[in-house]
């Protein structure tokens, strides 16, 4: 299970310094000796809960196109008896990818990830919000200056070439033997709420 984490993670850096590379987002390169940079997104969707089986823990939500959605909550969602019929869920997700070029020896290959979780305390609507951080490194092993392209050797062994956006500046200073270190970070937060009264219900949507 570690070595498919490992590999997992290898050929995720690869793909990702790829998109990172033909990206617009970056970080404030002046500061930075080599390479580096940031990608990130977020998203938000909501829906109205129209129905609430506490026997069983069903709800029943209400999705933006009208489509009815059945979710069963299981034990790890507490205060599932604070939901009432007509809460409104939100649910969050924001990504980030971030990239560093880092001088031989600082960031060897490796490969390492964790997570955390948050909820609401009891008697409370129910929250909670997930973090999980995933880490790999990788070895350049060769690079072409000229049609700007690197070779990355992961923690797994696997090499990857990727050819470098003109984007990307300092590549110039990029060497045979420097480490690249990328970290995918995902932070997910849902929420339950009940509207104001006399307030006009959210509608649900993206």
């Amino acid at each position: 299970m570690k070595s498919k984490f490992v590999s997992f993670l290898s050929a995720t850096s690869a793909v990702v310094l790829a998109t990172f590379s033909a990206a617009p987002v970056m970080a404030d390169q002046d500061q930075m000796d080599k390479p580096a940079g940031m990608i990130s997104a977020s998203k938000t969707r909501t829906a109205t809960v129209t129905k609430i089986d506490k026997a069983d823990r069903w709800v029943t939500l209400k999705l933006a196109d009208g489509t009815l959605v059945d979710i069963q909550a299981g034990p790890a969602v507490k205060n599932f008896d604070q939901i009432q019929v007509g809460d409104v869920v939100t649910a969050k997700q924001e990504d980030t990818m971030a990239i560093e070029v880092v001088p031989a020896g600082q960031a060897p290959p490796n490969a390492s990830g964790g997570s955390a979780v948050v909820t609401a305390p009891m008697g409370a609507k129910p929250m909670a919000v997930m973090v999980d951080k995933s880490m790999v490194s990788g070895k350049v092993t060769a690079i072409d200056y000229t049609s700007r392209q690197v070779t990355l050797q992961g923690p797994a062994g696997k090499s990857h070439t990727i050819e470098v956006s003109p984007m990307v500046q300092k590549f110039d200073a990029i060497q045979k033997g420097d480490d690249v270190v990328v970290t995918l970070k995902t932070a997910t937060m849902i929420d339950v709420t009940t509207p104001a009264k006399g307030a006009a219900k959210p509608k649900a949507g993206y």
